[in-house]
């Protein structure tokens, strides 16, 4: 198992709520030794088995709440109850800690967006943002601070 796990998610029928995938794709794309990267329609709990006994973890989502990439750091809550069908970054990072050792260090780039009709394809914007997403993803890969996280 890769010690760190980037893991974009989002809809490709949806314009740019497929930046989570975009990053992750250019990020596999880029072939980073210690880095596994997944990509998937939503979060699952299914998904969390994958986070157990990482060094890291970053997901990667499109998001309307912010205008500019953000990194947020997540931390497990043993407490949080899980969800059915599918779960927030912060519930998975949950049931990730239920199955075993949750992830040393998890966070999720969240990249802005411009369009969420339906449709194929990144705006110019997004596709801006998620090209800085990269960046930002392969410095969490290899334990850099980001300016801006929180």
């Amino acid at each position: 198992m890769e010690p760190t796990l980037v893991l974009g998610y989002g809809s490709e029928l949806r314009s740019d709520d497929a930046a989570g995938l975009h990053v992750a794709q250019a990020v596999a794309e880029r072939a980073e030794p210690g880095v596994a990267v997944r990509t998937a329609h939503q979060l699952t709990p299914e998904l969390a088995a994958e986070l157990v006994d990482r060094d890291r973890v970053v997901l990667v989502d499109a998001s309307i709440d912010v205008d500019q990439v953000a990194v947020r750091w997540l931390a497990a809550d043993a407490h949080r109850p899980p969800g059915s069908h599918h779960v927030d970054p912060g519930g998975l990072l949950a049931m990730a800690a239920m199955l075993g050792e949750p992830p040393r260090a998890a966070a999720v780039v969240q990249v802005p967006v411009t369009s969420l009709d339906v449709g194929f394809g990144l705006t110019a914007q997004t596709a801006a943002a998620a090209d800085e997403a990269v960046e930002v993803v392969l410095a969490l890969c290899r334990g850099e601070e980001p300016e801006g996280a929180t």
